[in-house]
């Protein structure tokens, strides 16, 4: 794969509930202190088992005879492991450049937050003045870039604003059956202030022809009401500003998890050891310190399987079959990773699949926004 690295909701403004996690250390590191976050956790690392992250001397541990997948990882495949992105601004119809200036900037620090934070490396970051476009158009056609910034990048993620509105709307005072028109007039009204933004997101494959994988679609409003004798509703710059901010920052918050997934580093199993005497497994895993994982850290072993389209193309889709939870022998290309068996689905081959699990993201979208609402992936 070209130019990967080796070294490796709708929601109201009045959202509740923060997540709190203490330091004190249970089976997996930290105590919820709500409810819902308790049973969450429970679920996610139920499938796991409370395996301990220690490892005595690794050493002792036999080796196990471990069958190969099929079809096997390539060289290359088993040699790269984080992405390298590249954030596209596609143009807007009908939408004057200029009022997306300030939100084109927020998105990319947004999707260069999310992916760099995902263990992905953006690249070309030539121009950092928030008033100029990092990219527009498609990605074969990227005024002043030179190809080689482009096309060695795995991604390209395309941004693209089709809504970008800001309305209003009077309401007049209430008037009781026994006041004037008069006694009302000075009494003043509702403006109900809405910003609407619709945004997508394309994940695009880039090769000899540029393919796109997945598409976030967005759309969110946020809506402030106040007291006002204007009818004309003004809002000051400042206050529309944060409303187009806390907007996107929703859209954000929603695109983190998918997005994250698709962005993290990609290792394969390589090995399998048994502890003498007991029944504890670990698997030596292509993913280290360089990859950004850390002892305790949870990880899913995936199976790929592969078919082909209607129009003969290759398809790739992975399926996870068992969590597991990183020991402390990691090193920086590879760790060793404990596992219960009694919770794998199926085999464990040599050459599957190894992806990072966020479950800090999975148990934050407990508060903040409805994503269900804001995004839909096509």
């Amino acid at each position: 794969m070209v130019g990967m690295q080796h070294a490796l909701g709708e929601s109201d403004s009045h959202a509740v509930g923060r997540i709190e996690r203490s330091a004190t250390p249970s089976c997996w590191g930290f105590w919820m202190h709500r409810s819902a976050v308790l049973a969450l956790a429970t679920l996610v690392l139920g499938g796991t088992g409370c395996v301990s992250p220690r490892v005595l001397n690794i050493d002792a541990y036999q080796d196990v005879p471990i069958n190969r997948v099929v079809p096997y990882p390539t060289m290359e495949e088993l040699a790269d492991r984080a992405f390298e992105i590249v954030i596209v601004d596609r143009p807007s119809p009908g939408i004057d450049d200029r009022r997306l200036e300030t939100a084109r900037a927020q998105m990319r620090r947004g999707l260069e937050k999310i992916s760099t934070n995902a263990g992905a490396v953006v690249i070309d970051r030539k121009l950092q003045d928030l008033s100029e476009q990092r990219t527009e158009g498609a990605p074969a056609e990227l005024p002043g870039r030179r190809n080689a910034s482009v096309t060695d990048a795995d991604y390209a993620l395309a941004a693209r604003f089709s809504v970008y509105r800001y309305s209003s709307t009077w309401t007049k005072p209430s008037k009781f059956l026994w006041q004037s028109e008069k006694h009302v007039a000075g009494k003043p009204g509702h403006c109900l202030h809405r910003v609407e933004v619709e945004v997508d997101v394309q994940v695009i494959k880039m090769g000899t022809n540029d393919n796109i994988e997945r598409t976030f679609v967005l759309e969110h409003q946020v809506e402030q009401t106040n007291k006002d004798l204007d009818p004309a509703c003004t809002i000051a710059p400042v206050t529309l500003n944060v409303l187009f901010e806390t907007v996107l920052d929703d859209v954000l918050v929603c695109l983190k998890r998918p997005l994250s997934a698709r962005l993290a580093p990609r290792g394969h199993t390589s090995a399998h050891r048994k502890a003498p005497e007991a029944e504890r497994h670990l698997y030596l895993i292509s993913l280290g310190s360089r990859q950004g994982i850390l002892p305790g850290d949870t990880v899913e072993i995936r199976r790929e399987q592969r078919s082909q389209s209607p129009t003969g193309e290759e398809e790739r889709t992975e399926r996870v079959l068992t969590l597991g939870r990183v020991s402390d022998q990691v090193m920086a290309e590879s760790s060793w990773v404990a596992f219960d068996p009694s919770k794998v689905d199926g085999e464990i081959l040599d050459g599957d699949v190894v992806r990072p699990r966020d479950d800090q993201s999975l148990l934050s979208s407990l508060s903040g926004p409805n994503c269900g609402s804001i995004l839909e992936q096509r």
